[in-house]
């Protein structure tokens, strides 16, 4: 906490300045562009000093909102850019705890600070008490310079040119992992206990009924908190230690996310099991995840699916009722020759009916079909394979459209299947595309998924494909290049309702708009986007929210269009009033699907018409409008239309 009463908060390739929802990321990266780890904030009026990973930085809280002002990396004659975890100014000097040693200089000439000569070191070779080069923390406490080390807490001591440290005797090898001041104590956290002294010797803080040895602790209000190397928080109340009860994500490298009709979220974790968002506290769901989880899909009953590798499929409930299905109650079989060991790459539903691509299913049908009203029973449960005409049993992913099944292959392409009444085979077709018979951009297929209006479209590890039935005797694949970047291997595919494609890749996100076709890219350079690296995309169609799950978290996009809407009579206008003027100026509508708009005046004079999903306040001639009333016409794909009106207020 700054001077100010500012929160920032130091973490992995992020200092944050923290304020609830409105918090602001800003970036450390390296030169590869990877993000570094933060140790230590120091506050220092304008701005703020960060211990790193990479050595020191200077980052100004003032410039451009906040803003990495240098970097510092040579100190004396210790390892170059050495990992800087602690940080106490003194005056005009700044001292440096680094996993190579400890380090002081002026910082009065920030540019001296560029010059190894200009910093004073002290390390074990010239000091052997201190047996290790890594200093942890340093601090002043009654005039006198403490470092703790993994081998124990040191004073230093510097009088008429003669320095030397002295160990302060804890049991011996005791590793220090944290030294704070509260008040007028001076507290040291150690492997071997907790340490108190006030400016004479030290004494062990007598602390019972904790699961394992803190590792830091802070006093705040009445209550003192402990964070334990064991792992959770503890916090005093009496003379008993609770523990804090833990309301975040179980792990942050997210697999994937669904959505329910009730906005329940649940999320997939790579080693761990499923936890719902529920009043704000992420509820953990526990069962046995196989090797890891894959993915996730709602139904209409608004219950969650997870499949996993090597352990099936999971059915979760909003009240966090599990079951297994497997090929003890179900079509789901396990790979050859090993049982109940049951892979599920691909989930998709129409509402009526659950469809899971079951990876290398040993019956030779990998595609597992259920009845979602009767679930339970095995009966409702049948599927496709390779009698049917899928003959590749390696499914990576599935979708659904209006009686059409897509399934992706590993290798070999995919497989564009018209189902109809799923458990009626007999009027199904099924073909086979690839690269050779359909110019597939590659048979590598990542993802299928449907465009709302029933376009195939297929990622691969070579990027993008859109099968357009026109073209050819049959139809084919035509190549959808990616924007410089993104890509080429992709992840997922995701639609919104309005036909906007949104494509996850190991690289980072892009949008593909559905009018102009032009993308939009998102990476954490020029967005909140935790991470590049991208597992899945998942739109909330409820909300209009995205949901992006990498292997660093899980990060959501608002949606632009307020709560939207599926029909387009309800369709509203925002923001309303609409001042324009800026060039930034634009006017959204909340339906959720496909449309076009007019805009009229009050005499009835057409002012603009465009399928665009936005209004700029300009006219047919590309010219702003005058300030009035103005009434807009929402027309969907099927003819529906909506009205309104708009204020518009010229600048």
């Amino acid at each position: 906490v700054a001077a100010d009463s500012q929160k920032w908060v130091a973490g992995f390739g992020r200092l944050v300045k923290f304020d609830g929802s409105a918090s602001t990321p800003f970036l450390f990266l390296d030169n590869d562009s990877k993000p570094f780890r933060l140790y230590r904030l120091v506050d220092d009026g304008d701005n703020l000093w960060v211990g790193t990973q990479l050595g020191l930085v200077l980052f100004s809280k003032i410039h451009d909102g906040g803003q990495i002002q240098d970097s510092y990396g040579l100190f004396g004659n210790l390892n170059p850019f050495p990992s800087v975890l602690d940080i106490y100014l003194s005056g005009d000097s700044i001292w440096l705890a680094t996993s190579a040693g400890l380090a002081v200089a002026e910082k009065s000439n920030l540019d001296l600070l560029k010059s190894p000569a200009n910093w004073t070191v002290f390390g074990r070779a010239s000091y052997p008490v201190l047996t290790n080069d890594t200093v942890r923390r340093v601090i002043s406490f009654n005039s006198q310079l403490y470092i703790g080390t993994p081998e124990g807490l040191f004073a230093l001591n510097r009088s008429a040119g003669d320095t030397s440290f002295t160990r302060i005797p804890f049991d011996s090898g005791t590793s220090i992992t944290d030294v704070e001041i509260e008040n007028d104590s001076l507290f040291v956290y150690a492997g071997s206990g907790t340490y108190v002294s006030t400016g004479g010797a030290f004494s062990s803080l007598t602390i019972s009924g904790l699961p394992s040895s803190p590792n830091t602790g802070i006093l705040y209000g009445s209550s003192r908190w402990f964070g334990l190397s064991g792992g959770g928080i503890y916090y005093a109340t009496g003379a008993t230690y609770s523990a804090y009860p833990y309301s975040g994500m179980p792990d942050n490298f997210v697999t994937d996310v669904t959505v329910n009709r009730d906005g329940l979220i649940t999320a997939l974790y790579f080693r761990k099991a499923a936890a719902q968002l529920i009043d704000s506290v992420w509820v953990p769901r526990t069962y046995s995840v196989g090797d890891h989880n894959l993915v996730a899909i709602s139904d209409s009953s608004g219950n969650a699916f997870a499949g996993t590798w090597g352990n099936a499929l999971w059915r979760i409930s909003p009240q966090g009722v599990l079951t297994k299905f497997d090929e003890s109650n179900s079509t789901i079989r396990g790979v050859p020759g090993a049982g109940y060991y049951a892979v599920v790459r691909g989930l998709a539903t129409d509402g009526q009916y659950l469809f899971a691509g079951v990876y290398r299913a040993r019956t030779g049908c990998p595609i597992a079909i259920g009845y979602l009203p009767n679930l339970d029973q095995a009966s409702a449960w049948d599927s496709l394979g390779v009698p049917d005409g899928i003959t590749d049993t390696f499914i990576v992913s599935i979708d659904y459209h209006g009686g059409y099944l897509a399934a992706a292959t590993e290798a070999n392409g995919l497989y564009y299947c018209y189902v109809g009444d799923p458990f009626n085979k007999s009027d199904d077709t099924i073909r086979y595309l690839n690269a050779d018979n359909s110019f597939l951009r590659s048979d590598a297929v990542r993802s299928v998924r449907f465009s709302p209006t029933g376009e195939l479209w297929a990622g691969t590890n070579f990027g993008l494909s859109r099968f357009d039935p026109g073209l050819g005797a049959n139809g084919r694949f035509v190549d959808v290049d990616l924007p410089a970047g993104i890509g080429p291997d992709i992840s997922d595919l995701a639609f919104d309702p309005r036909g906007n494609l949104w494509v996850g890749t190991h690289s980072g996100l892009a949008r593909r708009d559905a009018v102009t076709g032009q993308f939009t890219e998102y990476t954490p350079l020029n967005s909140g986007l935790v991470s590049s690296d991208i597992n899945a995309v998942t739109f909330d169609s409820y909300t209009g929210d995205l949901y992006v799950s990498t292997s660093s978290g899980l990060s959501r996009l608002r949606s632009t269009i307020g709560h939207p809407t599926a029909s387009v009579a309800d369709a509203i206008a925002f923001p309303n009033p609409f001042i324009i003027g800026t060039s930034d100026a634009i006017l959204g509508f909340n339906f959720s699907g496909a449309f076009t708009y007019r805009i009229f005046s009050l005499a009835g004079e057409l002012v603009r018409e465009s399928d665009l999903n936005t209004w700029d306040g300009r006219n047919q001639a590309g010219i702003l409008v005058a300030s009035g009333v103005y009434i807009f016409v929402l027309t969907d794909g099927s003819g529906n239309i909506g009205r309104g009106k708009i204020l518009v207020i010229r600048k």
